[in-house]
């Protein structure tokens, strides 16, 4: 197939993981902790067979790895939490301030020089952002709220898991990281137990069956981004920053009201203004 199909199903994939769980959060699993442990459980579940289809070995080295896998968990940890307190149509563009953060990691540890062009850049994404929090009140402190906090948070988390998966690339195959970065998340994962065992006896199968598709969408992005990127890198940047889970909240927005969330059009034509800033100066960052 061609690379852009698979940049198509990665963003597909993408959007559906988050309004999935977002739907999850809001009508079925209420406490966020038993959600991640159980998502990328079934993460494992599906790429270890995977794995070892591929021959995926030993990692050559370890300690790169184990870190990607401490920030992947850090960024799902923070970003399903904040799922529990802000709209969908305001997560997704925060996501560009990952670009930000993958700037300033460069310019720390990689020696890169930071360009005027790219602090102006910044400047639009961080500017956009007040705006793309905006809600019916039209205030732009809606940004300053802690929930918002979490996701930046959650942005450079994201950031650092793709700084150490680049450094674990330089000995580790493709098969090796994606393999044993779940593996590590799911044992960092056991510390959280204590924080949801006491709901799973109320998890209905039907619950878990959820969980169970998300976390193969979740797999489909991954596999998908991966092969795109393989084979080419701008284009398939441009089609996988497409805001997809927020045309998708937009949707339900007109369709199922109650499902998801529910502004006025101005709200979201804000909204969308600001993304679509955000996502040209991520692009030229």
């Amino acid at each position: 197939m061609p690379f852009e199909l698979y940049a198509w199903i990665a963003t597909l994939s993408s959007g559906l993981v988050a309004v999935s769980q977002k739907l999850t959060s809001k009508h079925s699993i209420s406490n966020p902790w038993l959600l991640n442990f159980f998502f990328t459980l079934f993460i494992l579940v599906f790429l270890v067979p995977l794995g070892l289809v591929n021959h995926v070995g030993l990692p050559r080295e370890w300690g790169n790895i184990f870190l990607s896998a401490l920030f992947d968990e850090l960024f799902w940890i923070l970003f399903i939490i904040s799922l529990y307190k802000l709209d969908i149509s305001v997560i997704s563009p925060l996501f560009n301030f990952r670009s930000i953060f993958s700037v300033f990691l460069g310019v720390s540890f990689l020696g890169e020089v930071l360009k005027m062009q790219q602090v102006l850049l910044i400047g639009l994404i961080i500017i956009s952002g007040f705006f793309v929090a905006v809600d019916e009140k039209f205030k732009l402190t809606s940004f300053l709220k802690p929930a918002i906090g979490l996701v930046l948070t959650a942005m450079l988390a994201l950031a650092l898991n793709g700084f150490f998966i680049n450094k674990a690339a330089v000995h580790n195959t493709f098969w090796q990281i994606t393999v044993w970065e779940v593996v590590f998340s799911q044992l960092i994962l056991i510390l959280t137990v204590p924080l949801f065992v006491k709901d799973l006896p109320k998890v209905r199968f039907n619950q878990y069956a959820i969980l169970f598709f998300i976390a193969l969408l979740e797999v489909f992005y991954k596999l998908s981004a991966n092969k795109a990127f393989s084979s080419n890198l701008v284009i398939t940047a441009v089609i996988i920053s497409l805001p997809a889970s927020m045309i998708i909240a937009f949707l339900f927005s007109i369709f199922a009201p109650k499902l998801l969330e529910k502004h006025p059009l101005k709200v979201y034509l804000i909204r969308f203004i600001a993304a679509g800033l955000m996502i040209f100066a991520s692009l030229h960052l």
